[in-house]
């Protein structure tokens, strides 16, 4: 009875397994979005990276006192030996031992950094620093795979509508072969005019079959970069925006400059640069530390009995390193070099910076136009297939002519299509490294 039990919940968890992966997901752009941020391993890993930053920061805290607790145990000693000279003329001196130490002993010690040449402080600061390069570089991955979604996600949508364009044109052939096999076998159409529209027609089958398969790739990338189950269905929802959208170049670039991830990883990396400088120079001052401990001491481990002997000590310690072999002054020069490299990569990342806003900025305006120009390329070429067709059916062109227009209304939707990915891949990037939202995108 228990195993008929067990097999029906067996049987019960697979059913309900294979209906959870067969119910199709709706996905829109927000929500693979938030699927890639809970699954990507970059975005994960930079996210565990800060909380190590973290750790590494309490590491840093060397203005604090080390206390210290020890305990020791007296196995074997050489005892002090003192020669006692004899009490009266003639006579040998004896020797007797002192013993001035314990059997037992336990300390409590205190150190107190007091002045360090500011190494202490300056390695606390760029503890810091790290920690908020770290965070720095989780918001950037989050920028990256907020980016790379996008791409992914109107790659597929161009896709459907590209794959929609195709059967519609393999539609409008197979229609126009219908009707010229028909006039064919009346002996209105010549055998030339049936050949090339059976060509026209299948001719665009590997155009589908291409798009098909490219679109197929592209749902298993955004599958896989949300954490997705490939046997999962999914039904990308969207639509790509081409609204015109207010921008000014300068703003653009004066916002780059201060918020870009790159940018201000770099200018953090500078402030590290400099305290290691100032902590290079503070290796030539003295270290200073207060030092107090406490001991009790005993021959006898036995805290019962009055037998522990305590006493205390203060002490002021001070270290000065005098020659180290040249190690300092080759230090400070190594961090000036140091310091010369990141101040070029930062003005080479800044001009690069304004030189991608110009290039994106003038990519969405020509996009835009290109936008205009091809809905008023689609308008025309449907309007010229639609005289086409009526012109060949009174035998003022050829079919060849009647080919040409169909084409060229795919054509038409293909580059629209294009301006329209281009157009938005290029606003989304202009976002990333702007940090301006900007608004449209993906309905």
């Amino acid at each position: 009875m228990k195993k008929t039990a067990l097999m029906i919940m067996i049987l019960l968890v697979a059913v309900s397994a294979y209906l959870f992966s067969a119910e199709e997901m709706n996905l829109t752009i927000d929500k693979a979005i938030d699927l890639a941020l809970k699954n990507n391993k970059n975005y994960l890993i930079s996210q565990a990276e800060v909380k190590q930053y973290k750790y590494k920061l309490r590491q840093n805290l060397g203005f604090l006192p080390n206390v210290t607790l020890e305990g020791f145990k007296n196995i074997d000693e050489k005892l002090m030996e003192l020669e006692i000279p004899p009490f009266f003329p003639g006579a040998e001196p004896t020797t007797t031992t002192i013993d001035f130490t314990k059997n037992y002993e336990f300390t409590f010690q205190v150190v107190q950094p007091v002045f360090a040449g500011g190494k202490i402080l300056y390695s606390y600061k760029n503890a810091r620093l790290d920690l908020n390069i770290a965070r720095e570089r989780h918001k950037n991955t989050r920028k990256e795979v907020i980016l790379q979604v996008k791409k992914v996600f109107f790659n597929i949508l161009v896709m459907k509508e590209l794959l929609k364009a195709h059967n519609e044109a393999l539609q409008l052939a197979e229609t126009n072969y219908r009707n010229i096999n028909e006039n064919y076998k009346l002996g209105m159409a010549s055998k030339y005019d049936l050949l090339r529209a059976e060509l026209a027609a299948a001719s665009i089958k590997p155009n589908i079959l291409n798009v098909q398969k490219l679109l197929n790739v592209s749902i298993l990338n955004l599958k896989f970069m949300a954490g997705i189950p490939e046997k999962s269905k999914i039904k990308v929802l969207g639509k790509l925006n081409y609204s015109s959208y207010p921008l000014t170049l300068a703003h653009l670039i004066d916002q780059s400059l201060v918020t870009r991830s790159e940018i201000r990883q770099l200018e953090m990396q500078m402030k590290k640069t400099a305290n290691l400088l100032k902590m290079a120079y503070g290796q030539f001052l003295p270290d200073i530390s207060l030092i107090a401990s406490y001991s009790y001491r005993s021959d006898f481990f036995n805290f019962g009995k009055n037998n522990w002997d305590s006493y205390y000590t203060i002490n002021l310690g001070i270290s000065f390193p005098i020659f180290t072999g040249l190690k300092r002054s080759a230090q400070i020069g190594e961090i000036k070099v140091m310091k010369k490299i990141l101040n070029l990569n930062y003005k080479q990342l800044k001009e690069t910076t304004k030189l991608q806003i110009h290039e994106l900025y003038m990519t969405i305006q020509q996009e835009y136009e290109n936008i205009q120009a091809g809905l008023k390329n689609i308008e025309t070429a449907e309007e010229g297939v639609r005289i086409a067709e009526l012109t060949y059916n009174e035998g003022l062109i050829s079919i060849l002519e009647l080919n040409t227009s169909t084409n060229d209304l795919t054509m038409a939707k293909v580059n629209f299509l294009q301006a329209v990915y281009n157009y938005n891949i290029a606003a989304a990037e202009l976002e990333k490294i702007s940090g301006i939202k900007i608004n449209g995108g993906n309905e």
